[in-house]
């Protein structure tokens, strides 16, 4: 069983921009020094709480010092932009990685980009999947290209020298591309359904309650069976949102202190959530009301915490009656205080995984860039 990160990343603004861009490099130095597997990087513009607006750019400073590491976007929100310059990143990035890269995709999730890029109203998923489409054909043909969607066309005819290279689209180090992955958020959610379709892998939120990470895998189960596709858990990664201390008393009491991080985080995603319309992505049951999403409900629903041993036991609770991801997510929050959760990592990493992975029967296997580097 692997591990990883999934940073969107939730901060308080008010700590402000620098502050939070170094802590988020530091953050991700720690994932490679403690030897976590996956470290997952949102992309947004208009959210100054989550703060960047390029993963890749991030990933691109980091890649000397964090050699071990695989980076994945999570996600780029593939409708704000034209997929020939989404393809053409993608590949550059791939390359500088040497292919320790996933390409996390989505429809996005955050109304005020959404508006900003004049996308509220259209279809997102369908301008996704013509995205990636057009991402896929520009990486696997030669030119002359002419690729006519509904959203977008890629068509360059009459300045084709091929020659001397000139008119063809860069392709990844990783042959077709790299690996794909879309979120999943919702309850019955389409994104499961399309992963398991497409062949894409899957990531299910940390800050959904369990019944409906849950029903992630049974509806990618379904899919796959309904078109004669094999089960691969190996492409299901599960978020938790996860607190590991040394006792079970510290983290009860961090999680009851006023002006927590969790705190903060889950005010923040409901807030965002409540306002775009899907606010009941974070309830235990569909006919729960609005008022009672609060930060408390989630910290009290949706937060594994405690010691390597309560953590561990928790987690593999989870693993049996939700479904049998191999990889395990684990979300980032603002490092306040810095030395409970620098430990965090250090404990989750060295004291969490090798219960859990006891417990679970799901042995560690490196990935394959680790092996050749050893």
């Amino acid at each position: 069983m692997r591990l990883g990160m999934f940073m969107h990343p939730i901060h308080d603004f008010k700590r402000g921009y620098a502050t939070l861009l170094n802590e988020d490099l530091d953050v991700i130095r720690a994932a490679d020094q403690e030897g976590f597997d996956e470290v997952w990087l949102g992309e947004h513009i208009l959210l100054p709480s989550e703060p960047f607006a390029s993963p890749l750019m991030i990933f691109a400073r980091l890649l000397a010092e964090c050699p071990r590491i695989t980076f994945g976007s999570g996600v780029l929100c593939l409708p704000n932009k034209h997929p020939a310059i989404v393809a053409a990143e993608v590949a550059q990035f791939d390359h500088l990685a040497k292919g320790r890269f996933m390409l996390g995709i989505g429809p996005g999730a955050t109304p005020p980009d959404f508006e900003l890029f004049e996308v509220l109203d259209k279809d997102r998923m369908q301008m996704l999947e013509e995205s990636i489409d057009m991402m896929i054909r520009l990486w696997t043909e030669d030119p002359p290209y002419e690729i006519r969607g509904k959203f977008w066309k890629a068509v360059v005819k009459d300045n084709v020298l091929s020659h001397v290279g000139v008119g063809k689209m860069a392709v990844p180090y990783q042959l077709p591309h790299p690996p794909i992955m879309l979120p999943s958020m919702s309850r019955n959610s389409a994104s499961s359904r399309l992963a398991a379709r497409r062949g894409w892998h899957m990531i299910s939120a940390n800050f959904v309650p369990q019944e409906v990470a849950a029903g992630h895998w049974r509806d990618y189960c379904d899919e796959r069976r309904k078109h004669s596709l094999p089960i691969e858990p190996k492409k299901w990664r599960a978020g938790r949102t996860i607190l590991v201390t040394e006792t079970d008393d510290e983290a009860r009491a961090y999680l009851r202190s006023p002006g927590n991080s969790l705190e903060w985080y889950f005010r923040y995603i409901i807030a965002l959530t409540g306002h775009g319309g899907f606010v009941h992505m974070l309830k235990s049951h569909p006919d729960m009301p609005d008022a009672e999403v609060t930060p408390r409900y989630c910290i009290d629903t949706m937060v594994i915490a405690g010691s390597p041993r309560t953590v561990a036991e928790k987690l593999a609770a989870f693993r049996e009656e939700t479904g049998p991801f191999d990889t395990l997510i684990t979300s980032h929050h603002d490092w306040v205080p810095y030395g409970m959760w620098r430990r965090h990592m250090h404990l989750l990493a060295h004291e969490v995984m090798p219960i859990l992975r006891s417990l679970t029967g799901v042995q560690y296997v490196p990935p394959e860039h680790a092996l050749a580097s050893c």
